[in-house]
């Protein structure tokens, strides 16, 4: 195993369109302000990911990319289930969190089976879901954007992650909406923007539970203080937006 922390990107092409790139060079930037090495790899259909990689991120792309990449990635499906089994930390985005789950049911009566790693099944729906979302969650606000035409139907030992206080979000929760689904360090997500900057108390949790299992010492303090600082500016922004009389999620 190397020294370094390694942060491996799943299928860059084909799922990275809505900023996915962001959400690595978050986690790899972060890492390297604290003078933790880090490496990143992208992994591409048919090439392998490597034995030693610690946190596993998936991206959004639109149906097309998700037909393309389907058999490869439930070729990777024992690999993947025994990543997230180890505690290993995993990040999917949109069309990729829908492939990790159960499946998904398309308007044409189509299904996509899924890997089976989140304990959701998706239905895809005519109308979708576009504008900021505000969810609250056990590691601080989550804020970020969401453009979406899915619904995720939860089963019984599905994990919440986020609590919808503003938008749409993508399943039933209690008396209102959820958003992001836990199992263990894995997370399932339609938050872009891409939502790893905006969030840095999200990546942080991220990037401690990937330290904690390696025994590296990490801590976000003062080199961080700007990246903070930049996040803090565009999360008060959307906030105010989102409180103002003028903000609506769009439903197209």
């Amino acid at each position: 195993m190397t020294d370094a922390v390694r942060i491996v990107q799943l299928y860059p092409v084909e799922l990275g369109i809505t900023g996915d790139r962001g959400n690595v060079r978050a986690l790899q930037v972060r890492f390297e302000r604290a003078g933790v090495p880090v490496e990143v790899t992208r992994v591409g259909i048919g090439e392998a990911i490597p034995a030693d990689a610690d946190i596993l991120v998936f991206g959004n792309g639109p149906l097309s990319a998700m037909r393309l990449v389907v058999d490869d990635l439930r070729a990777r499906s024992a690999e993947l289930e025994a990543f997230v089994a180890s505690g290993r930390s995993l990040f999917s985005i949109g069309a990729s969190a829908e492939l990790l789950s159960q499946g998904v049911d398309l308007l044409d009566g189509e299904t996509l089976e899924g890997l089976g790693l989140f304990p959701f099944r998706v239905a895809r729906t005519r109308e979708r879901n576009v504008g900021y979302i505000i969810a609250d969650t056990p590691d601080g606000r989550v804020i970020g954007f969401e453009d979406h035409a899915s619904r995720w139907a939860l089963g019984a030992d599905a994990e919440v992650y986020g609590t919808v206080v503003a938008g749409k979000g993508s399943f039933a929760h209690g008396e209102g909406s959820g958003e992001i689904v836990r199992r263990d360090q894995a997370f399932a997500s339609n938050v872009q923007g891409p939502a790893l900057p905006l969030n840095p108390q999200w990546t942080d949790a991220i990037l401690t539970a990937a330290t904690a299992r390696r025994g590296i010492e990490w801590s976000a303090g003062d080199a961080h203080a700007h990246l903070n600082e930049y996040a803090e500016g565009a999360r008060t922004t959307i906030e105010r937006l989102v409180h103002s009389k003028d903000f609506r999620t769009i439903g197209l």
